[in-house]
């Protein structure tokens, strides 16, 4: 089942069946534990970084990401809960430290969403679609498929955020071994190989 991640946390505490939980964050993989929905300690298995993805068309004209908070601009991010929404706003007040942004550049940007989505997806879906006209996404999310529809504005990396994603076995798994064998798969360097060419950020060494 792929969702938001608090989606999944939250299907999982509601007695949905899963075997292994891989989140997009800490956050809500902290959450699962508290309330012991997972068993032993997760590891992190992949990294990603933001960037800004606008229609090809780009009918806000925008250019560089000051205009983000500009008058009009309409803008789409994942709500807050949603780790993409998390991210998107620690990225949003860390370019307003910079003074060519100004520091009211966060909050001005934020008057300019539109809608908080439940997942990232649907950011890069509406953005493709023309119906927004700048998203905040995970690079990874920007695949063959979509970057034709799309431009995308780079993020400094002194104001991005490095993405950590953690999996682990749910407490009560039905294919426990299964799960174990899954998630060593992942963490592996044929796995690790395979998330690489998904544009994710690998943890461990692949093979070449």
């Amino acid at each position: 089942n792929f969702a938001g991640s608090q989606q999944l946390a939250t299907q999982i505490e509601q007695g949905a069946r899963a075997d292994v939980f891989a989140s997009a964050d800490e956050r809500w993989m902290a959450y699962a534990r508290e309330r012991g929905l997972v068993s032993g300690d997760p590891a992190i298995f992949a990294r990603n970084r933001l960037v800004v993805i606008i229609p090809k068309t780009n009918p806000a004209r925008i250019h560089r990401l000051q205009d983000l908070a500009r008058g009009g601009v309409k803008l789409v991010m994942g709500a807050d809960a949603v780790p993409v929404g998390r991210y998107g706003r620690i990225v949003l007040r860390n370019l307003a430290r910079d003074p060519s942004f100004g520091g009211d550049f966060a909050a001005r940007t934020l008057r300019n969403v539109v809608s908080g989505e439940e997942n990232v997806r649907s950011v890069v879906g509406k953005v493709q679609l023309g119906e927004a006209d700048a998203g905040l996404v995970y690079r990874s999310d920007v695949t063959a498929s979509v970057a034709r529809y799309l431009r995308v504005l780079e993020i400094p990396e002194n104001a991005n955020v490095l993405a950590s994603y953690p999996i682990a076995l749910v407490r009560d798994a039905k294919e426990p071994d299964a799960a174990r064998a899954f998630v060593d798969l992942v963490l592996s360097p044929d796995g690790q190989a395979i998330l690489e060419r998904r544009g994710l950020i690998p943890v461990t060494p692949t093979q070449p």
